[in-house]
């Protein structure tokens, strides 16, 4: 063989698959999930796996988890630039009244009712004190381990002032060790008198300890199982910022929903906080006013001396504009001619791009075309062959034309469709019947005894606004990939089915094919980089391109005993250019 010519057979389809690649890179962004420092070790597993789990599905995004103490917490711009924050009850509240934020989902243990009765605070006392009720605390010390959040000292004031000792200084907070061995020797020595602290933390800690404490005024019949004093109060909670999206926020509200107890904590539906902001309202703490946003005129009172010579300072810099001036119009015409040639950069750089496109669109029509085409030649051998045989009645020439000229419009329409690409025009989108549409698909498919080859289950409304023809690619490109990988076991069984919810749509196909290993189920999600394991080659670009114009992603899985399993998420929202 010449050498040019083995040059143009190995060199050509190298670039081609170069060339798509490329069109299907993309950035990752930091998805910014804050994180209050104080009191978070109870909860940090649940936040861990929160993450973990997030970094596994999200395609787009990096979580990424920013610790916060509540002083900065207070700087209402220490949120800047987080999507979502992780906070106890009375952190949140104030942030919600102060800063917008909403809960997403609330922490609840699985030892309360319900996510409105996850919180609360024991008080304990040295088993040798002579104190039996919260009336002997009068004047006396609470010591508050070092990093707790909020909540506690709260919890117990609102405590007090129930019972009638609304008096401020009824008693008074110490921050003491988080060491459980040095406890005992704070009640001992009388630095400390008794002691707050979260039900979930005092059963972590040694059994030695508890028997030496004992827990004043203990609730019972109560909708909080561990030992506690106080009433019960919503817990932590996942709040969205003013930066997250509601269409983002409602999949992460899904998502919390759907991940397991970790350490018998889990995300519960978010609470009602309004008892607590009457809480914080009516005990008329510092704490609830930290978060509030200053007055200019407070913020020049505390700082006269910084803006006497911020003052001096704008005064030196326009004089120093004067001598400066030539050196900036000078650097301005700098950037704008450099600016120029970004522009011209970019106009190149959106021609070679949709010169990608176009050679992508070229493939998607060479894969989708064998199809209609392999029906039209079919149809046609067997026209003439019942022509030569004489045996071609009316009925069959019928039938046989409207199966031509179906498969010829399916074909016509794979070509507009991807012209519409190609001119960057948008898709002719419509309400339709998504699971009337699956449902002919699937009689499609038949075995040579015209015995249904894939089953199909449906659940959930199945209105969705879209192009019908780019879910029709998805789901042909699915179900041949899964014939393919079935056909090598002895009882071959594809299952489609449709599931909705809020306007999102989850489209599974599974088989039964040859069992996977964990490298290539990872490597599937790499575009255009997989190979035929579980039924998947080609096509799965196409699925890809058509599931993210819709917001959509795809996810895959193994299937039990053997196959694999894909779901492709799509978003039935209102027509908008893609």
């Amino acid at each position: 063989m010449p050498l040019i010519t083995r040059f143009i057979l190995v060199f050509l389809p190298l670039s081609t698959v170069c060339t798509i690649s490329y069109s299907y890179e993309y950035v990752r962004i930091p998805l910014v999930i804050a994180v209050q420092e104080e009191g978070n070790e109870t909860i940090r597993p649940l936040v861990e796996l929160t993450v973990k789990r997030l970094s596994q599905v999200e395609r787009r995004r990096v979580p990424e988890l920013h610790y916060l103490s509540l002083e900065k917490l207070k700087d209402q711009n220490s949120l800047i630039g987080a999507d979502y924050l992780i906070a106890s009850a009375s952190v949140f509240a104030a942030l919600e009244k102060y800063s917008g934020l909403k809960a997403v989902a609330s922490v609840r243990p699985v030892i309360s009712v319900n996510p409105d009765h996850a919180a609360s605070t024991a008080i304990l006392v040295d088993k040798q004190s002579s104190l039996k009720t919260l009336k002997d605390l009068k004047r006396k010390v609470i010591g508050v381990p070092a990093g707790s959040s909020p909540d506690e000292r709260i919890h117990v004031l609102n405590e007090l002032k129930v019972q009638g000792f609304s008096d401020p200084k009824f008693v008074d907070f110490k921050a003491i060790s988080v060491n459980c061995e040095e406890w005992l020797k704070n009640f001992r020595n009388g630095s400390i008198d008794a002691l707050a602290l979260n039900p979930l933390s005092f059963k972590k800690i040694p059994e030695s300890f508890r028997m030496q404490m004992n827990l004043l005024e203990p609730r019972i019949k109560d909708d909080y199982i561990l030992g506690h004093t106080t009433a019960t109060y919503p817990g932590w909670v996942m709040a969205a910022t003013l930066e997250a999206g509601k269409k983002e926020t409602l999949y992460m509200e899904a998502f919390l929903k759907s991940l397991p107890a970790v350490d018998g904590l889990s995300w519960a539906p978010q609470a009602d906080y309004r008892q607590l902001h009457q809480v914080l309202t009516s005990l008329d703490d510092p704490f609830y006013k930290s978060f509030r946003k200053r007055t200019w005129r407070e913020i020049v009172e505390e700082n006269l001396i910084w803006f006497a010579l911020a003052g001096v300072l704008i005064f030196s810099w326009l004089l120093h504009t004067l001598f400066t001036t030539a050196l900036v119009n000078k650097r301005t015409r700098e950037l704008s001619e450099a600016n120029e040639r970004r522009l011209k950069a970019e106009e190149h750089y959106h021609n070679l791009e949709k010169a990608s496109i176009v050679g992508q669109m070229s493939n998607i029509v060479a894969h989708e075309l064998r199809q209609p085409l392999a029906a039209i030649s079919n149809y046609s051998l067997a026209i003439r062959r019942r022509l030569s045989k004489g045996n071609l009645d009316e009925e069959a020439l019928s039938f046989a034309i409207s199966k031509l000229m179906s498969e010829s419009g399916r074909a016509s329409e794979i070509i507009e469709h991807v012209q519409r690409y190609a001119k960057g025009k948008p898709s002719d989108w419509k309400s339709f019947s998504i699971d009337e549409l699956l449902r002919s698909i699937c009689d499609n498919y038949l075995d040579s005894q015209q015995n249904p080859l894939v089953r199909y289950e449906a659940r959930g409304g199945q209105e969705f606004n879209g192009d019908p023809l780019e879910v029709e690619l998805i789901v042909r490109n699915l179900i041949k990939n899964a014939i393919e990988a079935a056909e090598q076991t002895k009882s071959p069984d594809i299952l489609l089915t449709l599931e909705s919810e809020k306007g999102a749509f989850r489209i599974t196909v599974s088989d039964n094919g040859l069992e996977i290993s964990d490298d290539t189920l990872l490597n599937l999600r790499e575009p255009l980089k997989s190979t035929k394991i579980g039924g998947l080659g080609l096509g799965l670009s196409i699925v890809k391109r058509i599931s993210e114009a819709y917001e959509g992603h795809v996810e895959f899985a193994k299937n039990i005993p053997t196959g694999l399993k894909v779901t492709v998420w799509l978003y039935s929202k209102a027509r908008k250019d893609k």
